[in-house]
Order: structure tokens, then sequence, then C-alpha cells
């Protein structure tokens, strides 16, 4: 597909899959839930700042505690799990899930980081990138690379369900967190978890999934006022949810591999 036959593409997928939600998932955004939207965008942003530090300073799971005590780090595994939940939820009510689920290979084949809204960049900034610009481009390219290495591999089970899995896999490990928060030295050196700095990077690259997802489902029904064009509140943003939750698969498989 060429740019313009991909825009038509998205904005189709678009008004067939979210249009005919975003009425409703708006109103319940409007009444109930505005102040959720901005509190798990929050802890998504807050926790991808501290596991992108672990990741790139830490050397060992030594050097991870003496720098973060085992509160904050379950703190921010709650964090990355309560913004993950919330994050499938909107995108499965607001049918952005529904569309990269029947159409995933045929969104990401051709997305291009220029596609994604500008508005994405602030999201980036926001979780310690330098180089916005440089990371989104990045996260296209992996979510594309992870979409072409599925393809060969058979899926057990769906996008939606691998998220919800790994939901309990998080709560798992802030409750080993919280556990050993509870302890006195030397207890709490021998019983803290040793997480490698992949499993670190995983757990931050949910984290900036979801923050990318829940931003733009918000853009999307107008629940983060910024000034977007009409292509990032329609297609853009599909196009930019689709990145996020590669993101988060991208994470999913570092976890799964840790």
């Amino acid at each position: 597909m060429n740019d313009q036959e991909y825009s038509e593409f998205m904005s189709y997928l678009f008004e067939r899959h979210a249009r005919p939600r975003m009425s409703r998932l708006r109103s319940r955004l409007d009444h109930h839930m505005k102040e959720e939207v901005h509190n798990h965008l929050d802890r998504a942003e807050r926790s991808a700042r501290i596991f992108r530090f672990i990741e790139s300073y830490c050397e060992d799971s030594e050097d991870v505690y003496r720098t973060f005590t085992p509160e904050i780090l379950a703190r921010s595994t709650s964090d990355v799990r309560y913004s993950l939940s919330f994050n499938t939820r909107i995108t499965e009510e607001g049918g952005f899930l529904d569309a990269y689920e029947e159409h995933e290979s045929e969104i990401l084949s051709c997305l291009k980081p220029e596609h994604l809204p500008e508005a994405d960049k602030e999201i980036i900034r926001e979780i310690g990138s330098v180089e916005p610009d440089v990371e989104l481009r990045s996260l296209v390219y992996a979510a594309r690379a992870r979409m072409h290495k599925v393809e060969r591999q058979h899926r057990e089970v769906s996008l939606r369900q691998e998220m919800r899995n790994f939901e309990k896999r998080l709560e798992q490990t802030e409750q080993s967190f919280r556990k050993v928060a509870e302890l006195k030295e030397p207890e709490m050196n021998n019983d803290r978890p040793k997480k490698s700095r992949r499993w670190f990077k995983g757990v931050g690259q949910i984290a900036q999934g979801s923050a990318l997802s829940i931003a733009d489902v918000a853009l999307a029904i107008g629940v983060l006022k910024l000034p977007v064009s009409a292509e990032t509140a329609t297609w853009g943003a599909l196009a930019s949810v689709a990145t996020g939750i590669g993101t988060i698969l991208n994470g999913i498989g570092d976890l799964r591999n840790e």
C-alpha cells in the first residue's frame, strides 16, 4: 500500500471498529473515569522512567537494590500492572484492540513513524527520552519486527488474554517485592527477588506501550485536550495505539523469555 491507500485503509478500520464505540466510551470517561485516565497515564509514565533508569544504569540486581527499595519496586510494578489493565480495558471497549487483532499484519507492515501523532513525542519525553523522534521510530520498527516473528509461530491465546495473563505475573512479582519490604536485614538480602536487566527492560516496555495507547485513546475521544488534527483523532490514534500494543507485546516477550 502507498501512503494514500494506507490512510484510507486505516480510516476504514477506525470507522468500522472504533467510531461506533466512541460515544459510549467518551460518556463513560467523561462522567466516571476522566480522572482515571490521567491517573493511569501518570502511573505508566512514572514507572517507565524508573524501569528505564534501571535498565540504563544498574549493572545487576544488587545494584538495583542499592538504588531502589523493595517498596519502590513493588509500587512501580503495581503501577505497570494497573496501567496495563486499564489500557487493555479501554482499547477493547473502544474497538482498537479488535482492529489490531483482526488486521495486525496490514496495520504494522505499512506503518511509518510519520503516521504517529506529534503528541506522542511528548509522551516519550515524559518517560525520559532525550530523543523522542529516534525512539518513536525504534518503537515502530520493533513492533513490525515482532509481528513478522509472530507470523511464523502459532498463537495459542488472543492478545487480550495474553495481556491479562501477564497482569497476573506482574501482581505475583509485586507481592514478592512487598514481602521483602516487610523483612529486616539480613533476611531481606537473602529473599530479594533476583530480576535480570531483561526483566526490567520488559516491564519498562509494557509501561511505555501502555502510556502511548492510553494517551491516544484519550486523544481520540477528546479526554486529553490537546490541539490535534482530524487524522490524529481518528486513524492516527489507531496507528499510535497499534504501536503501543506492539511495544507491550515486545515487553511481554522479554518477560516470557527472561
